[in-house]
């Protein structure tokens, strides 16, 4: 299994760039549908992609891609791709195709009723076409084809609208988000509550409720350190709860008021329905957790939090816990 971690820094990395002239800072929600590259199966797709313009002709995007469900197939993934773009009509149309790595989480049933999560990488390559309608909105149409080698070989159709984000109608060039201030980036001191659902990746998705505490403080420009604890509830296939630390390259836009980041570390958890092996002498373990956040100031000191968590086990137990809290920042 490749390094998941690794990755998810790399696409850290890519979606905060900061040092290049920043022209475009774009997220799209785009729905649509898939089918197996022999057509032999099909099914429904969506997908969350962020896009950063490098030059006039080069951008980066990271993706979030569900490809649905087909028989004995339950997938998705994140790709990350650089993009050549050819933009037209005094730049209300941009055509682009990208290029990129892709590493997925493919549910498959075991004999006997149990499920494996399979985790790999493949090379998934990329066609979008783009319609600016406003200087914050709009649509664009995006065609996959993800091409992993002992997989299923897939290909997606989705459109969606898409939004700018930025103080004026261009970024200022070598900044990232709106604020006059780079280092007006640094997180301040914040404790949120959190509640929600957690959804083992098996063939039937056993829910549970879940709830989580964290602690978040911003180390330098653009990234965030955290510490939490988080409960995945009791969805009779695991019972895991644990602590976790992890490091987040974050943006923010429209003066600080809206923010957004993707997290990395480890998650330290004992699984009460799992327990270690009985020569371990203490009963805990270690996986990654990759995790994408989104957050509202109301106030100067109280915010709203959303924190979707994707727990990349070894024992075939993948997890995603979904969370919103409140939250309180001090200086």
């Amino acid at each position: 299994m490749i390094n998941s971690p690794r990755l998810w820094k790399l696409a850290a990395l890519l979606l905060v760039c900061a040092g290049l002239n920043l022209h475009a800072q774009e997220l799209t929600f785009l729905g649509g549908g898939m089918a197996r590259a022999d057509f032999k199966q099909s099914s429904y797709t969506w997908q969350i992609d962020y896009r950063q313009d490098l030059y006039r002709y080069l951008a980066t995007s990271i993706a979030y891609i569900n490809e649905g469900h087909v028989p004995g197939h339950h997938r998705d993934g994140t790709a990350w791709e650089m993009w050549g773009e050819l933009p037209l009509f005094n730049n209300r149309l941009s055509l682009a195709l990208g290029a990129g790595p892709y590493y997925f989480y493919d549910t498959q049933p075991l004999p006997g009723g149990d499920t494996a999560n399979v985790h790999g990488t493949a090379v998934i390559f990329s066609f979008s076409a783009t319609a600016y309608f406003s200087d914050r909105w709009f649509t664009r149409f995006m065609i996959n084809r993800i091409n992993p080698t002992n997989d299923m070989k897939v290909d997606t159709a989705a459109v969606g609208i898409g939004f700018w984000f930025g103080r004026d109608k261009k970024p200022t060039p070598g900044k990232l988000g709106d604020a006059a201030n780079e280092h007006d980036y640094v997180t301040e001191n914040e404790l949120t509550l959190f509640a929600g659902q957690s959804v083992v990746n098996t063939l039937f998705s056993a829910k549970a409720f879940a709830y989580a505490l964290e602690y978040r403080r911003g180390v330098m420009p653009h990234l965030d350190w955290t510490a939490s604890f988080i409960y995945e509830g009791d969805p009779q296939i695991v019972r895991r709860n644990g602590f976790a630390t992890q490091i987040w390259p974050v943006n923010t836009f429209f003066n600080e008021r809206i923010a957004v980041g993707l997290g990395v570390g480890p998650y330290v958890f004992i699984d009460r329905r799992h327990p270690a092996n009985p020569a371990q002498k203490i009963p805990v373990s270690v996986a990654p957790l990759v995790s994408l956040t989104f957050s509202v100031r109301l106030s100067e000191h109280w915010l709203v939090r959303t924190v979707w968590d994707r727990v990349v086990s070894n024992y075939n137990r993948d997890s995603d816990v979904f969370l919103v809290g409140l939250g309180y920042r001090w200086l």
